[in-house]
Protein backbone atom coordinates (compact mmCIF):
# COMPACT_ATOMS: atom_id res chain seq x y z
CA UNK A 1 0.00 0.00 0.00
CA UNK A 2 1.28 3.66 -0.74
CA UNK A 3 0.33 6.27 1.01
CA UNK A 4 0.30 9.79 -0.62
CA UNK A 5 -0.06 12.81 1.55
CA UNK A 6 -1.36 15.96 -0.87
CA UNK A 7 -1.56 19.54 -0.09
CA UNK A 8 -3.76 22.21 -1.30
CA UNK A 9 -6.41 20.00 -2.56
CA UNK A 10 -9.56 20.68 -1.58
CA UNK A 11 -11.72 17.80 -2.87
CA UNK A 12 -14.58 16.25 -1.38
CA UNK A 13 -13.61 12.33 -1.03
CA UNK A 14 -16.41 10.68 -2.55
CA UNK A 15 -15.25 13.06 -5.85
CA UNK A 16 -11.99 11.95 -5.48
CA UNK A 17 -13.17 8.28 -5.11
CA UNK A 18 -15.22 8.28 -8.34
CA UNK A 19 -11.93 9.28 -10.13
CA UNK A 20 -9.05 7.30 -9.13
CA UNK A 21 -11.60 4.41 -10.12
CA UNK A 22 -12.30 5.51 -13.11
CA UNK A 23 -8.33 4.94 -13.98
CA UNK A 24 -9.00 1.40 -13.94
CA UNK A 25 -5.72 0.90 -12.11
CA UNK A 26 -7.00 0.90 -8.77
CA UNK A 27 -8.53 -2.06 -7.08
CA UNK A 28 -9.01 0.45 -3.68
CA UNK A 29 -8.99 3.75 -2.37
CA UNK A 30 -9.51 5.45 0.65
CA UNK A 31 -9.69 9.29 1.26
CA UNK A 32 -9.00 10.27 4.59
CA UNK A 33 -9.09 13.72 5.79
CA UNK A 34 -7.08 15.40 8.72
CA UNK A 35 -9.58 16.95 11.38
CA UNK A 36 -8.70 20.16 9.95
CA UNK A 37 -9.68 19.27 6.30
CA UNK A 38 -6.01 21.20 5.59
CA UNK A 39 -4.59 17.94 4.27
CA UNK A 40 -5.59 14.38 3.23
CA UNK A 41 -4.41 10.84 2.43
CA UNK A 42 -5.35 8.86 -0.44
CA UNK A 43 -4.25 5.22 0.65
CA UNK A 44 -4.04 3.79 -2.90
CA UNK A 45 -3.54 -0.16 -3.72
CA UNK A 46 -1.29 -1.84 -6.92
CA UNK A 47 -0.57 1.27 -8.24
CA UNK A 48 3.20 1.48 -9.87
CA UNK A 49 5.20 4.32 -8.54
CA UNK A 50 5.47 5.62 -12.17
CA UNK A 51 1.52 6.09 -11.59
CA UNK A 52 1.43 8.19 -8.96
CA UNK A 53 1.84 11.58 -10.15
CA UNK A 54 -0.59 10.76 -13.20
CA UNK A 55 -2.89 10.43 -10.19
CA UNK A 56 -2.49 13.64 -8.35
CA UNK A 57 -2.35 15.71 -12.19
CA UNK A 58 -5.71 14.17 -12.84
CA UNK A 59 -7.29 14.72 -9.34
CA UNK A 60 -6.27 18.26 -9.78
CA UNK A 61 -7.62 18.51 -13.54
CA UNK A 62 -10.85 16.60 -12.21
CA UNK A 63 -11.46 19.40 -9.56
CA UNK A 64 -10.93 22.56 -11.69
CA UNK A 65 -13.82 20.39 -13.57
CA UNK A 66 -16.31 20.37 -10.26
CA UNK A 67 -17.69 23.82 -10.14
CA UNK A 68 -19.82 25.96 -12.50
CA UNK A 69 -18.62 29.52 -13.24
CA UNK A 70 -20.74 31.60 -11.62
CA UNK A 71 -20.31 36.05 -11.66
CA UNK A 72 -21.93 38.66 -10.03
CA UNK A 73 -23.96 40.58 -12.61
CA UNK A 74 -25.39 44.10 -11.74
CA UNK A 75 -28.86 44.89 -12.19
CA UNK A 76 -29.78 47.92 -10.21
CA UNK A 77 -28.43 51.42 -9.01
CA UNK A 78 -29.62 53.98 -6.17
CA UNK A 79 -27.97 56.36 -3.99
CA UNK A 80 -28.69 57.45 -0.45
CA UNK A 81 -28.16 61.34 0.07
CA UNK A 82 -26.71 60.73 3.76
CA UNK A 83 -23.33 61.96 5.21
CA UNK A 84 -23.60 59.19 7.87
CA UNK A 85 -23.09 55.48 7.63
CA UNK A 86 -26.25 53.46 6.91
CA UNK A 87 -26.25 49.83 6.95
CA UNK A 88 -29.08 48.11 5.24
CA UNK A 89 -30.96 44.98 6.76
CA UNK A 90 -34.29 44.23 5.16
CA UNK A 91 -36.20 44.01 1.83
CA UNK A 92 -39.89 43.85 1.75
CA UNK A 93 -40.29 42.91 -1.59
CA UNK A 94 -43.94 43.71 -1.55
CA UNK A 95 -43.70 47.48 -1.23
CA UNK A 96 -40.22 47.50 -2.79
CA UNK A 97 -38.79 49.14 0.96
CA UNK A 98 -35.59 48.67 2.24
CA UNK A 99 -35.34 49.01 5.99
CA UNK A 100 -32.17 50.20 7.94
CA UNK A 101 -30.41 51.79 10.51
CA UNK A 102 -28.44 55.44 10.65
CA UNK A 103 -25.86 56.22 12.74
CA UNK A 104 -25.66 59.81 13.56
CA UNK A 105 -23.61 60.25 16.72
CA UNK A 106 -24.29 57.59 19.85
CA UNK A 107 -28.17 57.35 18.38
CA UNK A 108 -29.28 54.77 16.13
CA UNK A 109 -31.96 56.27 13.54
CA UNK A 110 -34.54 53.09 11.87
CA UNK A 111 -35.02 54.21 8.16
CA UNK A 112 -37.15 53.53 5.69
CA UNK A 113 -36.13 53.90 2.32
CA UNK A 114 -37.93 53.41 -1.31
CA UNK A 115 -36.35 51.59 -4.07
CA UNK A 116 -35.17 54.60 -5.65
CA UNK A 117 -33.09 55.30 -2.56
CA UNK A 118 -35.32 58.61 -1.28
CA UNK A 119 -35.75 58.62 2.71
CA UNK A 120 -39.26 58.29 2.97
CA UNK A 121 -39.40 57.53 6.76
CA UNK A 122 -37.08 57.96 9.87
CA UNK A 123 -37.51 57.87 13.86
CA UNK A 124 -34.79 57.53 16.87
CA UNK A 125 -36.59 54.61 18.46
CA UNK A 126 -33.72 54.93 21.31
CA UNK A 127 -35.08 56.28 24.48
CA UNK A 128 -37.69 56.29 27.69
CA UNK A 129 -41.71 55.82 27.21
CA UNK A 130 -43.91 53.65 24.96
CA UNK A 131 -41.89 52.75 21.68
CA UNK A 132 -38.90 53.01 23.05
CA UNK A 133 -35.98 50.83 23.99
CA UNK A 134 -32.62 51.86 25.63
CA UNK A 135 -30.55 48.15 25.47
CA UNK A 136 -28.98 46.80 22.28
CA UNK A 137 -30.81 46.46 19.24
CA UNK A 138 -29.99 42.83 18.18
CA UNK A 139 -32.40 42.52 15.48
CA UNK A 140 -34.65 44.70 13.23
CA UNK A 141 -36.15 43.39 10.32
CA UNK A 142 -39.59 42.87 8.92
CA UNK A 143 -42.02 40.56 9.93
CA UNK A 144 -44.19 38.06 7.56
CA UNK A 145 -47.03 40.59 7.61
CA UNK A 146 -45.06 44.12 6.75
CA UNK A 147 -44.93 45.26 10.09
CA UNK A 148 -41.41 45.90 11.66
CA UNK A 149 -39.49 44.46 14.62
CA UNK A 150 -36.97 45.73 16.66
CA UNK A 151 -35.95 42.60 19.25
CA UNK A 152 -33.54 43.74 21.80
CA UNK A 153 -32.21 41.10 24.68
CA UNK A 154 -35.28 41.38 26.51
CA UNK A 155 -38.22 43.13 24.45
CA UNK A 156 -39.59 42.61 21.27
CA UNK A 157 -41.22 45.51 20.18
CA UNK A 158 -43.65 46.15 16.95
CA UNK A 159 -44.23 48.69 14.86
CA UNK A 160 -46.47 49.21 11.60
CA UNK A 161 -44.95 50.10 8.58
CA UNK A 162 -44.44 53.85 9.09
CA UNK A 163 -42.61 53.23 12.29
CA UNK A 164 -45.52 53.35 14.71
CA UNK A 165 -45.55 51.68 17.97
CA UNK A 166 -48.10 49.02 18.32
CA UNK A 167 -47.02 46.45 20.85
CA UNK A 168 -44.18 45.33 23.56
CA UNK A 169 -44.00 41.96 23.85
CA UNK A 170 -40.91 40.88 26.78
CA UNK A 171 -39.58 38.31 27.62
CA UNK A 172 -36.79 37.02 29.82
CA UNK A 173 -33.34 35.19 28.53
CA UNK A 174 -30.58 33.37 30.39
CA UNK A 175 -27.46 35.14 29.45
CA UNK A 176 -28.37 37.25 27.39
CA UNK A 177 -26.42 39.10 24.44
CA UNK A 178 -25.88 43.17 23.93
CA UNK A 179 -24.35 43.63 20.64
CA UNK A 180 -22.81 46.11 18.95
CA UNK A 181 -22.67 47.00 15.24
CA UNK A 182 -24.18 43.60 14.55
CA UNK A 183 -27.57 44.52 14.05
CA UNK A 184 -29.30 41.96 11.10
CA UNK A 185 -33.18 41.26 10.29
CA UNK A 186 -34.42 38.67 13.21
CA UNK A 187 -34.58 35.12 12.02
CA UNK A 188 -37.89 33.30 13.00
CA UNK A 189 -40.38 30.99 12.84
CA UNK A 190 -44.04 29.66 13.96
CA UNK A 191 -43.95 25.97 15.87
CA UNK A 192 -46.17 23.55 13.61
CA UNK A 193 -47.10 26.54 11.76
CA UNK A 194 -48.59 28.02 14.49
CA UNK A 195 -49.25 31.80 14.68
CA UNK A 196 -49.23 31.77 18.73
CA UNK A 197 -45.93 29.32 18.33
CA UNK A 198 -43.44 32.00 17.77
CA UNK A 199 -39.41 31.16 18.54
CA UNK A 200 -36.51 33.37 17.37
CA UNK A 201 -32.90 33.35 17.25
CA UNK A 202 -31.65 34.98 20.01
CA UNK A 203 -28.66 37.06 19.04
CA UNK A 204 -27.24 38.44 15.58
CA UNK A 205 -25.20 36.26 13.31
CA UNK A 206 -21.49 37.53 13.92
CA UNK A 207 -21.95 37.48 17.94
CA UNK A 208 -18.70 36.72 19.72
CA UNK A 209 -20.71 34.11 21.72
CA UNK A 210 -18.01 32.07 23.14
CA UNK A 211 -15.25 34.94 24.18
CA UNK A 212 -16.05 33.95 27.93
CA UNK A 213 -15.98 29.88 27.38
CA UNK A 214 -13.61 27.90 28.99
CA UNK A 215 -14.90 24.86 26.62
CA UNK A 216 -16.83 24.82 23.37
CA UNK A 217 -17.93 21.13 24.04
CA UNK A 218 -21.55 21.45 25.96
CA UNK A 219 -21.91 24.37 23.51
CA UNK A 220 -24.02 25.22 20.68
CA UNK A 221 -23.94 27.52 18.18
CA UNK A 222 -27.27 27.80 17.68
CA UNK A 223 -29.89 29.46 20.28
CA UNK A 224 -33.64 29.95 19.92
CA UNK A 225 -36.28 31.37 22.37
CA UNK A 226 -39.45 30.00 22.59
CA UNK A 227 -41.90 32.99 23.29
CA UNK A 228 -45.08 31.12 24.15
CA UNK A 229 -43.22 29.02 26.66
CA UNK A 230 -40.92 31.27 27.62
CA UNK A 231 -37.66 29.18 27.39
CA UNK A 232 -34.72 28.38 24.98
CA UNK A 233 -33.09 25.59 23.24
CA UNK A 234 -30.35 24.56 21.62
CA UNK A 235 -29.05 23.46 18.02
CA UNK A 236 -25.97 22.59 16.42
CA UNK A 237 -23.55 21.40 19.21
CA UNK A 238 -19.58 22.67 18.01
CA UNK A 239 -18.69 18.89 19.47
CA UNK A 240 -19.92 17.66 16.33
CA UNK A 241 -18.08 19.91 14.05
CA UNK A 242 -15.06 18.62 12.19
CA UNK A 243 -12.78 20.96 13.51
CA UNK A 244 -14.02 20.82 17.25
CA UNK A 245 -10.71 19.16 18.08
CA UNK A 246 -8.54 21.52 16.64
CA UNK A 247 -9.81 24.50 18.19
CA UNK A 248 -7.62 25.92 21.09
CA UNK A 249 -9.10 28.05 24.20
CA UNK A 250 -7.41 31.04 22.52
CA UNK A 251 -9.27 31.68 19.64
CA UNK A 252 -12.78 30.82 21.50
CA UNK A 253 -13.01 35.16 21.29
CA UNK A 254 -12.42 34.64 17.34
CA UNK A 255 -15.60 31.95 17.05
CA UNK A 256 -18.66 32.98 16.41
CA UNK A 257 -21.82 31.72 14.94
CA UNK A 258 -23.22 32.71 11.14
CA UNK A 259 -26.55 31.90 9.50
CA UNK A 260 -28.50 32.03 7.10
CA UNK A 261 -32.72 31.61 6.96
CA UNK A 262 -34.81 29.68 3.98
CA UNK A 263 -38.46 31.51 5.20
CA UNK A 264 -40.49 29.48 2.91
CA UNK A 265 -39.29 25.87 4.58
CA UNK A 266 -38.31 26.87 7.69
CA UNK A 267 -34.55 25.66 7.12
CA UNK A 268 -31.44 27.14 8.64
CA UNK A 269 -27.84 27.07 7.53
CA UNK A 270 -25.31 27.50 9.73
CA UNK A 271 -21.27 27.69 9.91
CA UNK A 272 -19.35 29.64 11.92
CA UNK A 273 -15.93 32.25 11.36
CA UNK A 274 -13.48 29.54 11.83
CA UNK A 275 -15.18 26.28 10.33
CA UNK A 276 -14.84 24.57 6.87
CA UNK A 277 -19.00 23.16 6.62
CA UNK A 278 -22.42 24.59 6.42
CA UNK A 279 -25.10 22.49 8.89
CA UNK A 280 -28.45 22.74 6.97
CA UNK A 281 -31.05 22.53 9.67
CA UNK A 282 -34.99 21.70 9.73
CA UNK A 283 -35.90 24.03 12.17
CA UNK A 284 -39.63 22.13 12.73
CA UNK A 285 -37.91 19.09 13.12
CA UNK A 286 -34.89 20.18 14.88
CA UNK A 287 -33.13 17.67 12.95
CA UNK A 288 -29.85 18.13 10.85
CA UNK A 289 -30.56 17.70 7.40
CA UNK A 290 -26.90 17.64 5.56
CA UNK A 291 -23.60 18.92 6.16
CA UNK A 292 -22.20 20.81 3.50
CA UNK A 293 -17.96 20.55 3.14
CA UNK A 294 -16.12 24.01 2.43
CA UNK A 295 -13.28 24.26 0.28
CA UNK A 296 -12.27 27.48 0.70
CA UNK A 297 -9.55 28.62 -2.02
CA UNK A 298 -7.43 30.49 0.56
CA UNK A 299 -7.80 29.79 3.96
CA UNK A 300 -4.96 29.55 5.89
CA UNK A 301 -6.21 29.54 9.50
CA UNK A 302 -7.69 26.02 9.28
CA UNK A 303 -4.28 24.51 7.95
CA UNK A 304 -2.93 25.75 12.37
CA UNK A 305 -2.79 22.54 13.98
CA UNK A 306 -3.79 23.45 16.86
CA UNK A 307 -5.95 26.82 15.97
CA UNK A 308 -4.63 29.02 18.20
CA UNK A 309 -3.61 32.91 18.92
CA UNK A 310 0.13 32.33 18.43
CA UNK A 311 -0.29 29.96 15.18
CA UNK A 312 -2.36 33.03 13.50
CA UNK A 313 -1.07 36.13 12.00
CA UNK A 314 -1.89 39.47 13.68
CA UNK A 315 -0.76 43.12 14.32
CA UNK A 316 -0.66 44.61 17.44
CA UNK A 317 -3.31 42.55 18.93
CA UNK A 318 -5.62 43.08 15.44
CA UNK A 319 -5.87 39.36 14.53
CA UNK A 320 -5.01 39.31 10.74
CA UNK A 321 -6.21 35.16 9.80
CA UNK A 322 -8.84 33.86 7.06
CA UNK A 323 -12.11 34.17 7.99
CA UNK A 324 -16.04 33.17 7.28
CA UNK A 325 -17.50 37.11 7.76
CA UNK A 326 -21.29 36.57 6.17
CA UNK A 327 -23.84 33.62 4.80
CA UNK A 328 -27.09 34.66 2.79
CA UNK A 329 -29.84 32.52 1.49
CA UNK A 330 -30.66 33.21 -1.83
CA UNK A 331 -34.83 32.74 -3.01
CA UNK A 332 -33.55 30.88 -5.97
CA UNK A 333 -32.01 27.97 -3.53
CA UNK A 334 -28.65 29.31 -3.56
CA UNK A 335 -26.27 30.12 -0.36
CA UNK A 336 -23.44 32.68 -0.57
CA UNK A 337 -20.80 32.90 1.90
CA UNK A 338 -18.84 35.45 2.04
CA UNK A 339 -15.11 35.34 3.82
CA UNK A 340 -12.18 37.01 4.47
CA UNK A 341 -8.59 36.29 2.93
CA UNK A 342 -5.24 36.33 5.72
CA UNK A 343 -3.03 39.16 5.60
CA UNK A 344 0.36 39.45 6.35
CA UNK A 345 1.90 42.06 9.04
CA UNK A 346 4.00 43.76 7.17
CA UNK A 347 1.15 44.24 3.82
CA UNK A 348 -1.65 45.48 7.40
CA UNK A 349 1.77 47.87 8.47
CA UNK A 350 1.69 49.26 4.95
CA UNK A 351 -1.87 49.68 4.39
CA UNK A 352 -2.30 51.50 8.23
CA UNK A 353 0.61 53.97 6.79
CA UNK A 354 -1.71 54.86 3.50
CA UNK A 355 -4.79 55.04 5.92
CA UNK A 356 -5.05 55.25 9.62
CA UNK A 357 -8.56 54.24 9.57
CA UNK A 358 -7.94 50.94 7.37
CA UNK A 359 -9.71 48.28 8.06
CA UNK A 360 -9.50 45.01 6.17
CA UNK A 361 -12.85 43.93 6.79
CA UNK A 362 -13.88 47.22 4.97
CA UNK A 363 -11.62 46.12 2.22
CA UNK A 364 -12.83 44.31 -0.83
CA UNK A 365 -9.88 42.88 -1.90
CA UNK A 366 -9.61 40.88 0.95
CA UNK A 367 -13.31 39.08 0.62
CA UNK A 368 -14.11 36.09 -1.76
CA UNK A 369 -17.46 34.39 -2.19
CA UNK A 370 -18.60 30.69 -3.01
CA UNK A 371 -21.93 29.82 -4.05
CA UNK A 372 -23.15 26.62 -3.01
CA UNK A 373 -26.67 24.98 -3.63
CA UNK A 374 -28.24 23.11 -0.46
CA UNK A 375 -26.15 20.08 -1.03
CA UNK A 376 -23.06 20.72 -2.48
CA UNK A 377 -20.32 23.82 -2.92
CA UNK A 378 -20.68 24.97 -6.54
CA UNK A 379 -18.18 27.42 -7.59
CA UNK A 380 -15.00 28.34 -6.60
CA UNK A 381 -13.70 32.02 -4.87
CA UNK A 382 -15.53 35.02 -6.50
CA UNK A 383 -14.74 38.53 -5.85
CA UNK A 384 -16.57 41.36 -5.29
CA UNK A 385 -17.41 44.57 -6.51
CA UNK A 386 -15.74 47.47 -4.85
CA UNK A 387 -18.01 48.06 -1.67
CA UNK A 388 -19.84 46.00 1.85
CA UNK A 389 -22.41 43.59 1.53
CA UNK A 390 -25.67 43.87 2.58
CA UNK A 391 -28.50 41.49 2.40
CA UNK A 392 -30.05 39.18 0.16
CA UNK A 393 -32.44 40.26 -2.48
CA UNK A 394 -35.47 38.48 -4.56
CA UNK A 395 -34.08 37.14 -7.76
CA UNK A 396 -30.94 35.31 -6.51
CA UNK A 397 -29.42 39.04 -6.09
CA UNK A 398 -27.48 40.76 -3.28
CA UNK A 399 -27.58 44.03 -1.93
CA UNK A 400 -24.33 45.46 -2.00
CA UNK A 401 -23.09 48.92 -0.19
CA UNK A 402 -20.70 50.36 -3.02
CA UNK A 403 -17.58 52.89 -1.87
CA UNK A 404 -15.41 54.65 -3.62
CA UNK A 405 -11.71 53.94 -3.05
CA UNK A 406 -10.63 57.30 -4.40
CA UNK A 407 -12.56 59.60 -2.50
CA UNK A 408 -14.97 60.43 -0.37
CA UNK A 409 -18.44 61.05 -1.63
CA UNK A 410 -21.52 62.55 0.17
CA UNK A 411 -23.99 60.27 -0.81
CA UNK A 412 -24.02 55.94 -0.38
CA UNK A 413 -24.16 54.26 -3.58
CA UNK A 414 -25.69 50.63 -3.36
CA UNK A 415 -25.85 48.03 -5.96
CA UNK A 416 -27.81 45.33 -6.47
CA UNK A 417 -26.07 42.08 -8.28
CA UNK A 418 -27.71 38.97 -9.60
CA UNK A 419 -25.78 35.71 -9.09
CA UNK A 420 -25.58 34.37 -12.10
CA UNK A 421 -24.32 30.93 -13.34
CA UNK A 422 -22.74 30.90 -16.90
Amino acid sequence: MIVVQVRELFIAPVKAQLVVVNLNFVSKIVVHFNESLSIFYIKLKNIPMKFIPQCIIFLVFFHTKLYSQFSLEMTNEFFVNSLNTINIVDFNSSKNIYLGYEKVGLDYIVVLIDKDGQKIRKKNLEGQGPGKFNSAMNFLGFSDTGDIWVITPNNLLIYDDNLIFKENKKFIINNPFFTSFLTESPIFFYKKNSKSNLNFVTYPSGTRKFMRKESLEKEYLLEIFDLNNQKSYSLAPISDRFIYKNLDKSVFTLYSPLFAHDKKRDIIFVTATLDNEITVIDLQSEKTISNILINHGEFSSLKKSPISLKNLPSYNNINLASNNRKILYLDGGLIVLDYLLEMSPSKYEMKKAEDKFYLRSNDPDYHRLIIFDQNKQLSGDLKIPYGEIQIALPNNSILIKLINPDKEEDFIRYGVFKVVNK
